[in-house]
């Protein structure tokens, strides 16, 4: 059964790591094969990853979207995962099914326990970021966002 899309004016989504944005009106089509599809509200800008859970988020999305850097973007997701971890705990849970669904390969479920894990950090520190909110809302307000950045070189684990 193909997965059928709808894009709005100026709607972005992103197919297997192409940007594709519909400069006209109203947009359906079908997808009749498998492929790694993102929409625009559940994309993460490098800037935006303001949180550590955001950063677990965004790294999730590269692995997702770009399989070529995996190794990288998985890198990093796993010390992110470690550090966020060890600095609260009892995420551990949350956690512990974000390592089993990358070691799996179940990257887009993956996305959407981060963003279980986005909510627990929100929850934890009593406060969040603008797009934390609309991540975790469903994408309201994403409009213009480009899509995400196809370097390995912006993910940093020096922080």
């Amino acid at each position: 059964m193909p997965l059928v899309l709808r894009l709005n004016p100026g709607e972005k989504i992103i197919i297997n790591g192409v940007v594709i944005e519909n400069t006209g009106g109203l947009a359906m089509f079908a997808v009749r094969n498998r492929g790694n599809i993102l929409r625009q509200k559940d994309i993460l800008q490098l800037e935006e990853a303001a949180t550590p859970a955001m950063r677990v988020y965004y790294t999730l999305q590269c692995i997702y979207l770009f399989p070529d850097e995996a190794k990288v973007y998985t890198d990093a997701c796993i010390q992110f995962l470690n550090d966020f971890e060890a600095a609260a705990p009892t995420s551990k849970p949350i956690i512990d099914t974000l390592r089993q669904r990358i070691e799996k390969g179940e990257l887009y479920p993956a996305m959407k326990d981060a963003k279980r894990l986005i909510k627990f950090e929100w929850e934890l520190l009593g406060k969040t970021t603008e797009r934390a909110r609309q991540l975790l809302a469903g994408g309201e307000g994403a409009k213009g966002r480009k899509a995400a950045p196809q370097m390995a070189d912006t993910v940093s684990t020096d922080e």
